[in-house]
């Protein structure tokens, strides 16, 4: 139950998708607001024309007449002049968002619509109604001209092509507000600092990349969770901002938060001309949070990825950093002999993440070659426990592959032959260049395929690198015993493994029955739980 709001009319929920409209209203209803609905923009108008309304939320998508159209037919009238709308919006329709708000809305929600921040956002909107109203009936002359000024301003904006020109960008139009003298749109970064990737003042070149100190960014942070403001504030010398602002003296500063889908991810804030009057520049605060909605439809998403992108580096960098991994190594037999003729090293995370995960996290990440380095490194060292004789498996990508002067570094002095394995899942653009980076690890390495029969490349990765070996995938060792089906296609691949000078190793060999099913079609190379499990070298 929210707080008890000075205004009781009800809010008009506006969808014409009945399930969402209820969902919705539901949700309102039970947070104590009245919720009256429409299932089309005209009887959302024909609501407002008969209903006193505090508020509209409206679905900017609906056949027939669209959510623009409706809050331009709201504009249009003085009796719903003012009417705070609230969007909402499908994921990637960011210029709908933009020319609903140069229609006139006042906040935007993308779907599907998180509720908790739906209610915050109807519940913010509505104080402010009630906050503004006498400022509205005293200057709404001025106010109007503010909002002409606003909807131009976004109409004239072009994205840039990055954040940062993004940014730029619409700090430059943001002084064109009355009383303007700069404006700065910060970020919140992860090492607990505020960076400006927008800073812009009148009169001036565009000043060079900021970030803010420690301790202010941190009050920057507190009060920006409790919404927009206004202070007095003056440039001292130790402030990275001093030389562009210490003209203006003491002045005001206004202030809106920057959210993406919820989360405050910086501050926007525009600082005033010395001769600017406290009521005026707070007329300025309007228009300023408006501009902050708008910033976080154009570059909101991109720095919460951004953000994320770095958060993940910042984890793979630390568990390379840590060395929080350890490798075990699983015996690949010689069924027939009951010879061990090869070890295939494993990593195993401390923190227990499936390591096919981790490797993705850090490709993604860009840190796929310094991850796959540290592990195999810390792989080649444990080695040297393992029995004489049998090879060492070692899994690559081909990205680190390719750098083959870096891997082939990592591989000197191992002193016992080396068989690379690249994943059938994996993509190989350039075969040549691939064939020729192996060929550059010398003739004590091998290469073999895995994964074979699951992956995206089917038998192109075999056929173009004729590997050594050939690993079936778990899948189709996986209760083979009972599938005459995959037994046929095992037959297929072995005579396929012949002709192309390939020996077939079967992965995943769990019980006695598979085993027994396996030497039945001649495959007698296999790893898996039935023939030992990974352990660390010194068990192995």
């Amino acid at each position: 139950m929210i707080d008890q709001l000075p205004s009781a009319a009800p809010i008009l929920v506006v969808d014409d998708d009945d399930s969402s409209r209820g969902l919705i209203a539901l949700a309102l209803e039970r947070a104590g607001f009245e919720v009256v609905q429409a299932a089309s923009g005209q009887a959302a108008l024909e609501t407002v024309s008969t209903t006193r309304i505090s508020l509209v939320v409206l679905d900017i998508g609906m056949p027939g007449m669209s959510g623009t159209e409706v809050v331009t037919a709201l504009r249009a009238h003085a009796e719903t002049a003012t009417l705070p709308v609230l969007l909402m919006t499908g994921s990637g329709d960011e210029f709908s968002v933009i020319t609903g708000l140069s229609a006139g809305a006042d906040d935007f929600l993308p779907k599907p619509i998180r509720m908790d921040e739906l209610v915050a956002r109807v519940s913010a909107h509505l104080r402010r109604q009630v906050a503004w109203t006498s400022l509205v009936e005293l200057r709404s002359a001025h106010l109007a001209r503010q909002r002409a000024l606003i909807a131009q301003t976004l109409r004239s904006l072009r994205p840039g092509d990055t954040p940062e020109a993004t940014a730029q960008a619409i700090c430059r139009q943001v002084l064109s507000l009355s009383g303007t003298a700069a404006a700065q749109l910060l970020l919140f970064e992860l090492d607990g600092r505020a960076g400006a990737i927008g800073f812009a003042v009148a009169g001036q070149p565009d000043p060079p990349p900021r970030r803010l100190p420690y301790d202010r960014t941190q009050m920057y942070r507190e009060r920006a969770a409790m919404g927009p403001w206004i202070e007095a504030w003056s440039a001292q010398p130790e402030d990275p901002t001093f030389e562009e602002l210490s003209p203006l003296g003491r002045h005001l500063v206004a202030c809106a938060p920057l959210r993406s889908d919820g989360e405050l991810i910086g501050l926007f804030v525009i600082d005033s001309m010395q001769s600017a009057q406290e009521a005026e520049f707070t007329e300025s605060l309007a228009a300023l949070v408006e501009f902050a909605d708008l910033t976080s439809v154009l570059i909101g998403r991109d720095v919460a990825d951004r953000t994320e992108a770095h958060r993940g580096r910042s984890q793979i960098r630390e568990i390379i950093e840590q060395g929080a991994f350890s490798p075990v190594f699983q015996r690949i037999v010689d069924t027939a002999s009951d010879s061990v003729i090869g070890y295939e090293a494993l990593t195993r995370f401390d923190d227990a993440v499936n390591p096919e995960v981790r490797f993705r996290e850090a490709a993604a990440v860009g840190l796929g070659p310094e991850l796959e380095t540290a592990t195999m490194l810390a792989a080649i060292s444990a080695a040297k426990d393992l029995p004489r004789g049998p090879w060492l498996s070692v899994n690559a990508s081909p990205t680190l592959i390719g750098e083959h002067e870096s891997l082939k570094g990592l591989l000197e002095g191992i002193g016992r032959d080396v068989v690379i394995e690249v994943t059938e899942h994996a993509e190989i653009p350039d075969y040549e260049a691939f064939r020729i980076a192996v060929a550059a690890l010398g003739p004590g390495t091998k290469l073999a395929v895995d994964d074979a029969g699951a992956g995206f490349a089917s038998l192109r990765h075999i056929l173009e690198l004729r590997p050594a070996y050939i690993k079936l995938d778990r899948s189709l060792v996986a209760d083979l015993d009972a599938d005459e089906a995959r037994q046929a296609m095992i037959v297929g691949l072995r005579h396929f493994s012949r002709s192309t000078a390939s020996r077939l190793i079967a992965e995943g060999i769990e019980t006695d029955a598979e085993l027994r099913v396996l030497h039945t079609l001649g495959v007698d190379l296999g790893q898996g739980f039935a023939l030992g499990r990974p352990a660390p070298a010194s068990e192995a």
